[in-house]
């Protein structure tokens, strides 16, 4: 179980906000008591940690990420050495789910792939864990290829699960969860983002349908479907060409 020890009132109210949303239990510790058996590791503040004799402790120090932080104590209750999993469901709306040590922490929805790398690299490099698995789904090629691409130079592990073994849960983060709870083929290079013409063709028709009447061109879904642009971006540049 977490203990959370700090004399830091502003860090004490802000770890146990988290911890109460997303129900994790804990134990809220004092100075003047001795630490129950049942903790298994203590958040503190950077000003408490050399006064706390206690082997695992995690140390919050200025502008660190709590929600890592707390991550990274709930994986920590379950051994040192720290193995994540990550589950990818690409699409739209990107589910990702996280896994520490074989336990679910948490999942949630990211808006490119751009996001979603970027948050697995810096996640990674936070947690300092001993191993790291990427599982990503096999559908919405791009942009699986888009993050694979972003991801394929680092110290972890890709592997692509194929969906149709997996029962669709219609919720990008739950769609995430199998997909990481499954097991892929490890891939360990890069592939292609050149958009197809069946690809470019549904881009045209979703710029028809968010824009009500503008059909950007192939040239700009091709920026679209390759990140350079956003959609929104696409069509007004349309719409000013439109009007010249």
């Amino acid at each position: 179980m977490i203990g959370l020890l700090t004399s830091n009132f502003s860090l004490y109210h802000d770890v146990i906000d988290i911890l109460r949303r997303r129900e994790i239990p804990f134990i809220s510790l004092d100075f003047s008591n001795q630490i129950p058996s049942e903790v298994d590791i203590i958040i503190t503040s950077e000003e408490d940690a050399g006064i706390i004799d206690f082997d695992k402790k995690i140390v919050c120090r200025e502008n660190c990420n709590l929600e890592t932080l707390i991550d990274k104590a709930e994986m920590m209750c379950y051994g040192e050495n720290i193995k994540i999993i990550f589950g990818i469901d690409p699409g739209d709306n990107i589910g990702i789910a996280i896994f520490g040590n074989e336990k679910f922490i948490r999942s949630f929805v990211a808006k490119s792939p751009e996001q979603a790398s970027e948050f697995i690299k810096e996640y990674t490099e936070e947690m300092d864990a001993n191993e790291v698995i990427v599982r990503i789904g096999n559908g919405a090629r791009l942009v699986r290829n888009r993050i694979i691409n972003f991801l394929i130079n680092e110290n972890l592990k890709i592997e692509i699960v194929d969906e149709s073994t997996i029962p669709c849960m219609d919720d990008d983060a739950l769609d995430a969860f199998k997909i990481a709870m499954a097991k892929g083929n490890e891939i360990k290079r890069g592939f292609s983002v050149e958009p197809k013409e069946g690809e470019i063709r549904e881009m045209q028709r979703l710029s028809r349908i968010k824009s009500k009447n503008i059909t950007i061109s192939k040239k700009l879904a091709k920026k679209v479907l390759t990140g350079e642009i956003a959609l929104e971006d696409a069509i007004e540049m349309q719409k000013n060409k439109n009007q010249e």
